[in-house]
């Protein structure tokens, strides 16, 4: 009776203290758009709104079903069959924490699949770190394709900083490995040997599906990126020149989530771009830099909404098919 009661209090706090980063990361994203300092002269033309509408209707569409190939993680590590109902609203949840200062909270913020599907922790995280791997990989991969020759020149000012943040990445997941073996020794082998079945050929098909998804949804990305500039430079720069700056963007968006201190990249994403187009179009670069900004803002608190709404719907049928 004592125990189910600790543990009754423990899902009251955890509760708790969710809703209350829940509120603290809103109100994060309402100090973003205040600092901002949106002028309203600046969407007047209807090629500025259009690009803003696009951006944010098709990103909203990729966070909602972004937690496709994390999911598919999971249930492989996992060995559980879990519903995409069930871990979409989380993930929508999860994504408003990055908001919050130190950029980390969104992947802890998943965990509470854990809880709520009665699986291990170290398998939510572990998917995780797989969905982090992997979205850098495709990211660099499009945006290595789109920018051509011009990878060269923003490798040789960017490279050292990649090659460190992912050095000390490589460095801190390899201690956190030895420590939990020398720790935990028998579980860790447990997890091991039960990982290992994730990768056998029966589950690879989906693994692949799952890989494949960053890819598809990066090409999606680069499209709408690519329309959007067209929206804003209009006939100022040529199809080659759009194409580059696309891939810039994308490879922007990977310095940005490696850089330290820097929630979305804020002030990154300009600098890359310049780096790449010059001073020639500053103001049309710090322009479509400040619209995708606020429509993945928006997306991300859209999303938000629909993972909220469609849970209290589904938790709504489910109470009302046990009363009949």
């Amino acid at each position: 009776m004592e125990k189910e009661k600790k543990g009754l209090n423990l899902k009251k706090t955890a509760k708790l203290a969710g809703t209350l980063i829940m509120i603290a990361a809103l109100a994060f994203i309402v100090k973003k758009f205040v600092d901002m300092d949106i002028d309203p002269a600046q969407f007047r033309e209807p090629e500025v709104i259009a690009a803003l509408v696009i951006g944010m209707v098709i990103q909203t569409f990729i966070w909602i079903i972004a937690c496709y190939p994390w999911l598919v993680f999971t249930r492989s590590l996992s060995g559980r069959k879990i519903p995409f109902s069930e871990a979409m609203p989380v993930y929508t949840q999860s994504n408003i924490y990055k908001y919050l200062p130190g950029n980390v909270l969104q992947y802890v913020g998943r965990n509470a699949l854990a809880s709520k599907m009665g699986i291990s922790h170290v398998d939510v995280a572990c998917a995780t770190i797989l969905d982090i791997i992997f979205c850098i990989i495709a990211a660099g991969l499009v945006s290595v394709i789109l920018l051509g020759d011009l990878i060269s020149g923003l490798l040789g000012k960017y490279g050292t900083q990649i090659l460190i943040v992912g050095s000390i990445g490589i460095a801190v997941l390899a201690a956190a490995a030895a420590v939990l073996y020398l720790k935990f020794r028998d579980r860790f082998r447990s997890y091991l040997s039960r990982y290992a079945k994730a990768f056998e050929k029966g589950n690879r098909i989906q693994l692949i599906k799952g890989i494949l998804y960053y890819l598809v949804q990066n090409v999606i990305s680069a499209v709408m990126y690519f329309i959007a500039l067209k929206l804003i430079f209009g006939n100022e720069a040529d199809f080659n020149e759009l194409v580059s700056y696309t891939g810039a963007f994308l490879f922007a968006w990977i310095i940005g989530f490696i850089t330290i201190g820097a929630p979305g990249g804020i002030g990154v994403r300009e600098g890359v771009m310049i780096f790449v187009c010059g001073d020639k179009y500053a103001d049309k670069i710090i322009l479509f830099v400040l619209v995708m900004r606020i429509a993945s803002t928006l997306a991300d608190v859209i999303a938000f909404v629909f993972g909220k709404t469609y849970l209290a719907v589904k938790n709504h049928g489910s109470a009302e098919h046990k009363n009949i």
